[in-house]
């Protein structure tokens, strides 16, 4: 039927998305990461208050404080807040993709009205989204390898204004605190993280499939 192709299509689509923005989530704001990060790049040294200054920063971008410490100038207070707004763009598109995932998957698992049918079509959905999503983290490794610094300022410019993510560390904490080298490990991390997963997603999509074709050979 053609609601079930442009269902698997669009579940396809979807899965590299929410594997990717849930793994953004997990790594970016992990504490042991920014620790081992700011022991390996001497950040304590150029900011004695890098612990308490990241908790901080932490909070303020994830909605939990309305304030940011002293230490930041009105520029950098503005950076942050317009990676606050990012960051709730972010969850909400999270929450609707799931939504809208499960909503599919329901309206075609009333189509389908076959348990090896339905197992069949999660399995495909499963083995190619994951298929999908290494290709592009792949992608995202070999960007991030090759060039990043004209990668990171690409980024910079797709989602803030021009002139606005650019600071003089001399004079300005934020990029003592957050080192260019920092976001590239992780980029690096994250590609990674994501092709685990995603080889975990293609075998579990590889063992529905096997379950669906035994499900039918039984009858």
């Amino acid at each position: 039927m053609k609601f079930l192709a442009i269902s698997r299509f669009l579940l396809i689509i979807i899965l590299p998305f929410l594997i990717f923005l849930l793994i953004l989530n997990f790594t970016g704001f992990s504490d042991s990461f920014y620790r081992e990060k700011f022991s390996e790049y001497n950040v304590l040294k150029n900011v004695p208050q890098a612990d308490s200054l990241h908790e901080k920063v932490m909070e303020f971008i994830n909605g939990k404080s309305s304030e940011l410490p002293k230490e930041f100038n009105y520029r950098e207070g503005q950076h942050l807040l317009d990676v606050r707004n990012i960051i709730r763009i972010a969850a909400i598109l999270i929450y609707s993709l799931v939504i809208l995932f499960l909503l599919l998957l329901i309206a075609s698992s009333f189509i389908l009205n076959a348990n090896a049918r339905i197992i069949n079509f999660i399995g495909k959905i499963l083995v190619f989204g994951g298929l999908l999503t290494i290709i592009l983290a792949a992608l995202l490794f070999f960007i991030i390898n090759s060039n990043f610094s004209p990668a990171f300022e690409s980024f910079h410019q797709l989602f803030f204004q021009k002139g606005t993510y650019l600071f003089d560390p001399a004079k300005e904490i934020i990029v003592n605190l957050y080192p260019e080298k920092l976001f590239m490990d992780l980029g690096i991390r994250m590609s990674k993280l994501v092709v685990i997963t995603s080889a975990i997603t293609i075998l579990i999509g590889a063992f529905l499939l096997l379950k669906s074709k035994k499900i039918k050979k039984s009858r």
